[in-house]
């Protein structure tokens, strides 16, 4: 019997170019959907092998990112994740992986890549991208270990108030500590969440719901 899937993605060439890359395969495309909510409800309506999925999409509940792949992998535990995305930060794809994403495909690879990844998740096995492997292989070790780690209070608040717009100056006047105080918290935050300059950690905080 050939591999059942559900592709989800919110760019209709994308979705298009997918769904004829996997039945060209001969992967079984069962479902599609360009918004969170299609997805979930394709899932608990169709039977599948494996959830194709970009990694941010429209949603009015607010499950698009990590909260989707959360509740993919605690509703459907048999199922096999693939995300299928343009984002390249190690703390972003480690953190996929932590929560259970069996497969990450970079939408600028060949779109006959995708089959293979489908079928090595299928397989139990963990499939990455070429270019995504590399990144995490020339990241820092120490600080591709990092991401999820926990912030302490401390950190937590200033980086709260740095991407509401707040200088370190400001935050260091409003917390009575000296500018080098509040730099240092800011540095080891960003140091456990693996990510090294200001754009993005805002691309992280974002992507996380983290304050």
């Amino acid at each position: 019997m050939p591999l059942k899937a559900i592709l989800a993605d919110d760019h209709p060439l994308v979705l298009v170019g997918s769904a004829l890359a996997l039945r060209t395969a001969h992967i079984d495309v069962v479902g599609e959907a360009s918004a969170t909510d299609e997805l979930l409800a394709l899932l608990a309506d169709r039977p599948c092998d494996v959830v194709i999925t970009d990694f941010l999409m429209p949603s009015d509940r607010q499950d698009d990112g990590f909260n989707l792949i959360e509740t993919i992998v605690k509703e459907y535990p048999r199922l096999s994740v693939v995300v299928l995305t343009m984002i390249n930060r190690p703390a972003a794809l480690m953190s996929m992986l932590h929560r259970g994403v069996r497969g990450i495909v970079d939408k600028r690879a060949p779109m006959d890549e995708l089959p293979i990844a489908v079928r090595a998740v299928a397989h139990g096995e963990t499939y990455l991208s070429e270019t995504l492997l590399d990144i995490l292989h020339e990241t820092d070790e120490a600080s591709v270990a990092m991401p999820g780690a926990a912030l302490s209070p401390r950190e937590t608040e200033v980086i709260r108030m740095f991407v509401a717009g707040m200088s370190l100056q400001q935050i260091a006047d409003r917390e009575g500590k000296s500018v080098k105080t509040i730099s240092r918290q800011k540095r080891d935050a960003m140091r456990k969440l693996g990510v090294d300059h200001d754009g993005l950690l805002l691309d992280y905080v974002r992507d996380h719901g983290l304050v």
